[in-house]
């Protein structure tokens, strides 16, 4: 049983306890890369699946800025052209920018996006 002191103390802690939710823009969802890669395909949207391996490879880099290799996409069906036009539009939109660099591996960095650890 708790004294007086320890119920005001406690409901004082939970009054200045910051409330830690994700709602609308903030919301995030995870997506089996395996069965995105599938929709994907079955809705013919190649430049949809670019979008979320973008996402993937920050994640995996730990970083907004990671290369974009080629190869790594080509397994998953995206062609290296596939590739670059949702590249262009999403740095157009100003959601990336893209370092190009002469038969180099394009570098993305990520704009705009807050990650887990920023929240």
């Amino acid at each position: 049983m708790l004294n007086d002191w320890a119920k005001r103390r406690l409901s004082e802690l939970e009054a200045a306890a910051p409330v830690k939710r994700r709602t609308g823009k903030d919301a995030f969802v995870q997506v089996p890369l395996g069965w995105f890669e599938a929709a994907t395909a079955a809705t013919q949207s190649p430049q949809a699946f670019v979008s979320v391996w973008l996402l993937h490879l920050a994640w995996k880099a730990k970083s907004q800025t990671f290369p974009v290799p080629n190869d790594q996409l080509g397994r998953c069906g995206v062609s290296r052209y596939a590739k670059y036009r949702p590249l262009a539009k999403l740095e157009r939109a100003g959601l990336i920018t893209v370092d190009r660099r002469d038969r180099k591996t394009l570098i993305v960095t990520l704009v705009g996006l807050q990650t887990a650890t920023d929240m």
